[in-house]
């Protein structure tokens, strides 16, 4: 289903053509214009806007399902990105750094789930803050897709321990409010990308297992093709 049927707001960052999308400053080659979420997904998205209407604020989707063409054009836009970034770094190494922040759709089989690319199950989503009344975006210090350590979760986390910033800092709140929002109602982060999510997906399970070495239960989601409607 698309989210903003649902009532949730968004946007799909990768299909804009006003140029407002940085770094792309075009549509993506395969996007489409919706925001597919699986049904729980949605209904625990409504929920966390519950949690955030007392901070005067709810989600914005940048983007949620993702067809694997999409996936594709993204690592080739980043590819050509670092390889202009890394000049000596060999195949190997710009594919390891490529990987931290875009799923690699490169050897995709849908019947092979070490292939699959997290937004290609509809259980992973991107998204950030908005004012609730004035639906200004809140600055979470980095524009998304920024492929850089501004990025990471914890970025703000570190300025703040070497005293580099205050504790009433609005980007490390900002940043905070929509974590521990998000993970209170049962969203695991990727700690590359401030704005990822994920429940019940390939992600999900690596993220806890990482963080909790909570190896109890697999994915429940994996691939599905692209809905009909387009």
């Amino acid at each position: 289903m698309d989210a903003r049927d649902h009532g949730l707001a968004g946007e799909n960052y990768y299909a804009r053509t006003d140029g407002q999308n940085a770094p792309y400053r075009r549509a993506i080659s395969g996007a489409v214009h919706t925001l597919w979420c699986r049904r729980s997904i949605v209904a625990m998205l409504l929920e966390v806007n519950k949690r955030l209407a007392g901070y005067g604020a709810e989600v914005y989707l940048w983007d949620a399902y993702r067809p694997v063409a999409c996936q594709q054009a993204l690592w080739d836009f980043f590819w050509t990105r670092f390889r202009c970034l890394m000049p000596q770094a060999d195949d190997a190494m710009l594919a390891e750094h490529v990987r931290r922040y875009v799923s690699d759709p490169r050897r995709f089989d849908p019947d092979d789930p070490r292939t699959w690319p997290a937004h290609a199950t509809g259980a992973a989503i991107d998204l950030t803050l908005r004012d609730k009344t004035t639906h200004a975006l809140l600055d979470m210090g980095t524009h998304f897709d920024d492929m850089s350590a501004t990025s990471h979760s914890d970025y703000f986390e570190r300025l703040l321990h070497d005293g580099r910033i205050a504790p009433d800092d609005h980007r490390l709140r900002n940043r905070r409010l929509l974590h521990w929002c998000m993970q209170e109602q049962g969203f695991i982060n990727y700690s590359y990308e401030c704005w990822h999510f994920d429940y019940g997906d390939q992600m999900y399970v690596m993220m806890r297992n990482y963080r909790a070495r909570d190896f109890r239960r697999p994915a429940w989601y994996g691939y599905i093709s692209a809905p009909s409607r387009s």
